[in-house]
């Protein structure tokens, strides 16, 4: 993943939380990352790393946010559509491969890295979709535009009477 965000270009905010057999409140460990990956996105600004925890619906409700790399749980995803933020899935566990299938297949809002767990993730599967999520003219064009008016129904529907 780290590989991937650094050859993409883009600029991008990453929550670190503790790999798969880590404590989840464990203190972050550099070794999780590639060496000097870190350091290279401080220097760059090209990326800001937050380790443990990040204000989630306050990052996607940013006007430069263009996507989303989630497992698709389903309070993700009401955050990112009411933001009309469109997402990268890559699920986890329990209904989230389904969650995302139904974002590929049905809504056209999201973009799928992977579809389980177990898949072995490179660095060119992670521009590939980042290419495809941010393009401004093709696909990614068409789902941001899907995205916000679902943000739009997802407004409607809350307001009285709606």
């Amino acid at each position: 993943l780290a590989e991937g965000l650094e050859e993409s270009g883009i600029f991008f905010i990453w929550v670190i939380r503790p790999p798969f057999g880590f404590d989840i409140n464990a203190e972050f460990k550099a070794e999780w990352l590639p060496e000097g990956f870190e350091e290279r996105m401080k220097l760059s600004k090209r990326g800001l790393l937050v380790h443990k925890w990040g204000p989630q619906l306050e990052i996607l409700s940013h006007k430069s946010t263009g996507a989303f790399l989630s497992h698709c749980g389903w309070n993700s995803v009401l955050e990112s559509l009411s933001q009309g933020v469109p997402i990268i899935s890559w699920p986890l566990a329990a209904e989230q491969a389904y969650n995302a299938k139904m974002l590929v297949e049905e809504m056209c809002v999201c973009v799928e890295l992977t579809r389980t767990v177990e898949s072995v993730i490179s660095k060119d599967d992670v521009k590939k979709v980042i290419k495809i999520v941010m393009d401004q003219e093709g696909k990614g064009k068409e789902m941001k535009e899907k995205a916000n008016q679902i943000a739009v129904y997802m407004r409607e529907a809350t307001i009285e009477r709606g």
